[in-house]
């Protein structure tokens, strides 16, 4: 990787890493649905003014909007949605750990949808390793798929696997569907789909006026949401989608620390080998290979 590329490929796996503490503290005050709201429609206001204020005109053609619903209704409508329901039962390193796995969804869609971006030996081998530290930190949780965590669980993995595609269809139609149009479309479609869900389905009158949740709230909209998801699509230009995903195999071993130091979640040796090995993952999966053998 370039050095810029690399400076922001680590900013942005820390701050998603410190995200997961943000999303349990900020669930104690604020129903899931209208959490995830909030946190995308807040964003999309500030990504207007940039956008109107550079004098931008949305690209709608019909790949590019076939793209901005896919990532608005897929990704960050259902998919986080999901993510938050789950993570009210399911300790925040756990949830962190099943977003690990969205880079081996990613590596098998991108092998048949995008030229240029096989499923080769490497990424099999680094893809392996990262699930197998996975794996290790997954285990050691006793009772981890127990009771209501195993619906938890469940949501997560829904949720990875929802994810997986709209990646993909992005980088596919990247030439024609700047990062910074996606943004704005999409977060905005998230939020009107999902804050008056919240209306339909919660009790939006819950939330919790205090400074924990709402300072919880500003984090997510502005480093969580605003910043991250713009580095995040900016990264599509500069590295493979499989590349890209690998952000995901870094946050856990963050996440893990943070449940453990404040939230009092386990922390043990195993998940230190395991954090280990998600790291070497990501390092094998990006490193360049001069010559891509497909599989």
């Amino acid at each position: 990787m370039r050095p810029k590329v690399l400076i922001l490929y680590s900013l942005l796996a820390l701050i998603w890493g410190s995200t997961w503490l943000a999303i349990k503290i900020s669930l104690r005050g604020t129903p899931p649905i209208l959490g995830v709201g909030l946190r995308f429609g807040l964003s999309a206001l500030i990504l207007w003014a940039i956008f109107l204020h550079r004098g931008e005109r949305l690209t709608l053609t019909p790949n590019a909007i076939r793209v901005y619903l896919a990532f608005g209704v897929l990704n960050f409508a259902t998919s986080y949605s999901l993510t938050y329901w789950g993570t009210q039962h399911i300790q925040i390193g756990v949830s962190a750990i099943m977003w690990a796995l969205l880079p081996i969804f990613v590596a098998l869609l991108a092998h048949f949808m995008i030229q240029g971006d096989p499923l080769t030996l490497k990424k099999l081998l680094g893809g392996a390793t990262g699930l197998l530290g996975t794996v290790l930190i997954f285990a050691q949780e006793e009772g981890a798929l127990t009771g209501s965590r195993t619906i938890g669980t469940a949501a997560l993995l829904a949720a990875v696997l929802i994810a997986a595609w709209p990646n993909v269809l992005f980088k596919r139609h990247q030439a024609e569907v700047p990062s910074l149009h996606l943004n704005v479309a999409a977060q905005t479609i998230a939020a009107v789909i999902l804050i008056p869900l919240s209306f339909a389905m919660e009790n939006p009158a819950s939330f919790a006026w205090n400074i924990t949740n709402i300072s919880a709230l500003v984090y997510l909209v502005i480093f969580g949401t605003l910043i991250t998801w713009s580095i995040y699509l900016w990264l599509f230009s500069q590295l493979t989608v499989t590349q890209v995903s690998t952000i995901a195999l870094v946050p856990p071993v963050l996440a893990s620390l943070l449940g453990w130091a404040i939230l009092g979640e386990t922390f043990t040796s195993r998940m230190i080998l395991g954090s280990m090995l998600l790291l070497i993952g990501v390092f094998i999966i990006n490193t360049q290979q001069k010559t891509p053998r497909p599989i």
